[in-house]
């Protein structure tokens, strides 16, 4: 019997609940799909899919995008950090547990208690086709510290796709393909350290490869981010060895495609449902809660003193810009909370000196911190905003240059010494390096599974906490 001359490979990654775009992807994987009626055609995404800044995907905890990849035809998928980490190991056995038309692939990941993969996770699956077989592999991006907390163990990327490849080539692979969560650089270290790779679909870094990028004889493919493309991969065999002879690849824009019908009912008919969901008070407000990008306020510091109560912290800061709208008197709803607080942002603690403080705090007065535009390590909001503390207070002058303006900062009535080392509570993001670079800091202890909004959620329902935000932490210098 010989073999597919040819086999297509149709991927998308980083759509990040983008569920406007749902129908048009999965109509752009229709239309290609028919476009090789005569040709076998794998269809896979490669991480991300899932984002909980999205009511359909808070309202359902992850079950509408289940039914969007079913629906859209995948036939094989890897977990992003968006899936693996903001959503519980139990969770994503509900999910994916009771059986996929899907195979989900990950090489690197187990669970702690066992020391191997759930059963409906698979280092590798092997697809076959007339005695043609492609080999899947599938490799998460390594958050070793959050993975532990949520009862997983994340191998090394590179020596887990190692020795996915090796077993998928010794069950007789013509081809071997990753879909790897891990970004560009890694991908590059893929093709470059792992013998055995024919295709590398990428995500994670949110890169567009237009055309395919090759190293060596492994082709590096990726289709940007929030579903803008879908990726075509032609893959030719010798029929009669089915030796790999060739790749090609492009890209396929979808803002001009037709949405399939079957999956924009399915997004209309779970957002209706979603917004039902979502309407469920939380809390009610006797008086309305401001925020303000610039300065502390309100609702900034009841997020600071949150933290800080959740963690039993010494003190706390966390910036403006993870709040992206006030609170008017009434009641709160779920829907309120999460337009409110769309980040997934975990609280943490972290170890931090004087010094490191105050320079966070010089620069949470400066016009180029405050509004810089930022996204990602879990930051869902515009710009990143200055700080709101808890357990300090700040006396400063407008008037003074950069990294002078403060002229005072108190902890329990006493300044803060430049030397020492304090344990603050903080948003997450800040540990991986960014906005405000000295907030980095060692020692890092995250609290999983809550969301800076979870924290705030509490916080609405504690008289005594709305009473005390309402406190000013920032004064000016007499």
């Amino acid at each position: 019997m010989k073999k597919p001359e040819k086999v297509v490979l149709l991927h998308t990654n980083d759509i990040h609940s983008s569920f406007q775009v749902m129908p048009r992807v999965a109509g752009a994987i229709a239309r290609l799909r028919a476009s090789h009626s005569s040709v076998p055609v794998i269809v896979a995404d490669c991480g991300d899919h899932m984002d909980r800044m999205s009511t359909i995907t808070e309202a359902g905890a992850g079950s509408a995008h289940v039914e969007v990849l079913e629906a859209s035809g995948y036939d094989a998928v890897t977990l992003g950090n968006n899936e693996g980490l903001t959503f519980t190991k139990a969770r994503l056995q509900q999910l994916f547990g009771g059986g996929t038309a899907f195979s989900v692939v990950a090489a690197n990941l187990r669970e702690r208690e066992t020391g191997r993969a759930p059963e409906w996770m698979k280092p590798g699956v092997m697809w076959e086709k007339d005695g043609l077989r492609i080999g899947i592999t599938g490799a998460t991006a390594q958050y070793p510290i959050f993975y532990r907390l949520l009862g997983w163990h994340v191998d090394e990327p590179m020596e887990a796709v190692r020795e996915a490849v090796r077993h998928l080539r010794e069950m007789g692979a013509h081809a071997v393909v990753v879909l790897s969560h891990l970004g560009l650089r890694n991908d590059k270290r893929l093709a470059e350290e792992v013998e055995g790779i024919d295709v590398i679909l990428g995500g994670h870094t949110h890169h567009v490869l237009e055309e395919p990028l090759f190293h060596g004889r492994t082709c590096l493919c990726a289709a940007g981010s929030m579903g803008r493309y879908v990726g075509e991969v032609e893959l030719s065999f010798d029929p009669d060895t089915g030796y790999l002879l060739g790749v090609e690849g492009r890209l396929h824009e979808t803002a001009r495609e037709q949405g399939d019908p079957a999956v924009k009912r399915l997004v209309e008919q779970r957002a209706r449902e979603a917004a039902e969901v979502m309407q469920e008070r939380i809390a009610v407000l006797d008086e309305g809660l401001a925020v303000d990008w610039e300065r502390d306020s309100a609702l900034g510091n009841l997020l600071a003193a949150g933290i800080r109560k959740e963690t039993g912290a010494e003190l706390a800061l966390i910036n403006s810009g993870q709040l992206l709208t006030s609170l008017l008197p009434g009641p709160v709803t779920r829907e309120t909370l999460l337009e409110l607080c769309p980040s997934p942002v975990n609280p943490c603690i972290t170890t931090l000196t004087g010094q490191e403080l105050r320079q966070a705090l010089e620069e949470s007065l400066l016009a180029e911190f405050v509004e810089l535009p930022l996204y990602g390590n879990g930051f869902r909001g515009k710009r990143l905003g200055g700080l709101c503390v808890d357990g300090l207070e700040v006396y400063w002058n407008p008037g003074q240059e950069p990294y002078m303006k403060i002229s005072a900062i108190l902890h329990k009535g006493e300044p803060l010494l430049p030397d020492r080392e304090y344990r603050v509570a903080t948003g997450d993001m800040f540990t991986f390096g960014t906005g405000y670079l000295s907030l980095k800091g060692r020692d890092a202890q995250y609290f999983l599974p809550d969301f800076l909004r979870h924290v705030l959620e509490k916080e609405l329902n504690d008289r005594e906490a709305l009473r005390l935000c309402r406190t000013a932490r920032f004064h000016l210098s007499p």
